[in-house]
């Protein structure tokens, strides 16, 4: 009608199409590349735990209070993550492998990223983020994304490889670097910083990633892949023997024996061992050594990656007051870390270590 208002004809079928369950009212991801409830309950139990630990990480390098709250979790396609966050935009991001795979990746507008920035350089930030700017706050955020990949492994008991954070500036929804996949997982979170205020940062990971990792997270734990904290891997043992070990603790733990030591020129009978059983000893797990020139050690920083004489994979060295008396294997018990013996030294093999 000329007056503007709708037929009854045009009213009809916007009705039929209203009721048509195959009308599409907008271009979003649809039903079947969304996550189900479950899956993004357990996501988000998942990202809240580890934001938690990473939270800690960033809170000493800024020396103010950080926190990372209220998780929205939505299924989007990657073109429309791009439109909404890649214009003036910092990424900060590195990949997964082993276990789980694929890109996860920390995004905060320009202007939130340049406060952070301001706080790394003790209010003396120019307000305009340059190179140099962007690489302290990448210094600053790789124990952080390093940490969280840890925490994330910890609580899915599996963890996985990932590679050195990197960090660019999107100026443009096509400079965004974002995990290649039709559908992505973007986590909006509050993130406050303590005198700074609160502000969205997003955490997008892709669908299938999201998939493995709670596959990974369902069953418990799978075979062990390297982990890596701003480079240095570290190589768990398989979690199907931790949740063995788990099991099994209520059956009684005899001591390790040392009969050897009846050798070692003791009078028989003479010596109450029972006298030093209160005695402490510090214990200390070595996970590798290596040399450096001064000028080398000068110039370590935050982010500065250290070579050790272990290969991944090999047994770490248990030592008793800076003695060698066995080697064993690391393990997560809960959120810490820890050691089961695989071998005691004898002390032949003591006594070669200590002559070297």
């Amino acid at each position: 009608m000329g007056d503007g208002s709708l037929s009854q004809d045009e009213i009809d079928a916007l009705l039929q199409g209203a009721e048509d369950p195959s009308y599409e009212t907008s271009p979003s991801a649809g039903p079947s590349d969304d996550l189900s409830p479950a899956q993004k309950d357990m996501l988000e139990e998942v990202l809240l735990f580890a934001f938690g630990q990473a939270a800690k990480i960033l809170e000493t390098a800024l020396s103010k209070s950080v926190n990372f709250t209220s998780p929205v979790i939505e299924s989007k396609p990657m073109a429309e993550v791009s439109a909404e966050l890649g214009a003036g935009s910092v990424n900060l991001f590195s990949n997964w492998s082993g276990t789980v795979n694929g890109r996860n990746s920390l995004i905060f507008s320009t202007e939130n990223a340049s406060k952070v920035i301001n706080i790394i350089l003790g209010g003396l930030s120019t307000g305009t983020l340059d190179s140099n700017q962007l690489q302290r706050l990448k210094d600053t955020f790789a124990p952080v994304i390093g940490n969280l990949t840890i925490q994330i492994g910890t609580k899915i008991q599996s963890m996985f490889a990932a590679s050195p954070l990197e960090v660019s500036h999107a100026k443009t929804a096509k400079d965004l670097i974002l995990p290649d996949a039709k559908t992505l997982i973007k986590t909006t979170l509050n993130m406050s910083i303590e005198g700074v205020g609160v502000f969205k940062a997003y955490y997008i990971i892709s669908k299938p990633t999201v998939e493995e990792l709670l596959s990974v997270y369902q069953k418990g734990g799978q075979k062990a892949q390297p982990v890596t904290n701003g480079g240095i891997n570290v190589t768990m043992p398989p979690q199907q023997n931790f949740a063995t070990q788990q099991s099994l603790s209520s059956v009684p733990i005899k001591g390790v024996a040392f009969p050897s030591l009846a050798t070692a020129g003791q009078p028989s009978g003479a010596t109450n061992l029972n006298l030093l059983m209160d005695v402490q000893m510090s214990v200390t797990v070595e996970l590798g050594r290596t040399k450096m020139y001064i000028k080398d050690i000068l110039g370590l920083g935050e982010g500065s990656i250290i070579e050790l004489d272990k290969l991944a994979g090999e047994p770490v060295d248990l030592l008793v007051n800076g003695k060698l008396i066995a080697k064993g294997e690391v393990v997560v018990i809960d959120e810490n870390f820890g050691v089961r013996v695989t071998d005691i030294v004898s002390p032949t093999d003591r006594i070669k270590t200590e002559t070297k």
